[in-house]
């Protein structure tokens, strides 16, 4: 019976040991918006080359600072994105709580460009920046506001989101509603002036694309 014992114990340890290096291969790995936006850590090559394949992504945003994770894991992300046919996006994501800033202005150039999804976004533990620019994705395209976006994620065993992320969640709020007036009013003179006769005016719009460049660290 002993060596039953022993047996038993071997295999759980290996169970444990395989769970854990899983866990860790794909660490903070959700489905954030179904078709959409997936979120995770900074994973290994071939886990991120898979991520691309598996979810069809047709970019990824790294929030992390140059060199976060020193030169040598940069380059075989990139390869690795780039190899599965994905563009990366090196766009860190600075420690404020301003939407407001220019250092937020290509966070979300990124996420208004339907050219990007499906949208792989990470940073290093895929937790805190990653949850503030999904909350943006989530004031933006999902009617949610900052508050309820936050709510709604994975804690990933944590008790909570960073301050940092509540304040500029709440702020989102206030800057979205601005920059959403703004587009209305905006739309709202390009309308033509009321004919003065009774003939029928057809007028036609053109929306400018405006080309935003990969940014490269």
């Amino acid at each position: 019976m002993r060596w039953i014992v022993v047996v038993v114990a071997i295999l759980a340890m290996g169970a444990g040991g395989w769970a854990y290096r899983q866990n860790h291969r794909y660490k903070h790995v959700a489905i954030h918006d179904p078709g959409k936006v997936i979120r995770c850590a900074w994973v290994a090559p071939d886990v991120m080359a898979e991520l691309v394949t598996k979810h069809h992504a047709k970019a990824v945003l790294n929030l992390c600072r140059p060199g976060e994770m020193g030169p040598d894991r940069a380059r075989e992300e990139r390869e690795a994105v780039e190899g599965a046919g994905a563009k990366l996006y090196e766009v860190s994501l600075p420690d404020i709580d301003d939407p407001s800033s220019p250092e937020i202005a290509p966070h979300i150039a990124i996420l208004k460009d339907p050219a990007n999804y499906p949208l792989i976004v990470h940073c290093q533990h895929g937790f805190n920046r990653t949850g503030r620019v999904l909350t943006m994705y989530d004031v933006m395209f999902r009617g949610k506001t900052g508050e309820e976006a936050l709510a709604a994620m994975p804690l990933f065993g944590r008790h909570d989101y960073a301050p940092l992320e509540h304040a500029f969640a709440r702020n989102f709020d206030a800057f979205h509603a601005a920059e959403k007036a703004k587009e209305l009013a905006a739309e709202k003179s390009k309308k033509p002036a009321p004919s003065l006769t009774t003939e029928t005016v057809e007028t036609t719009g053109s929306v400018e694309q405006t080309s935003y460049s990969e940014a490269r660290k």
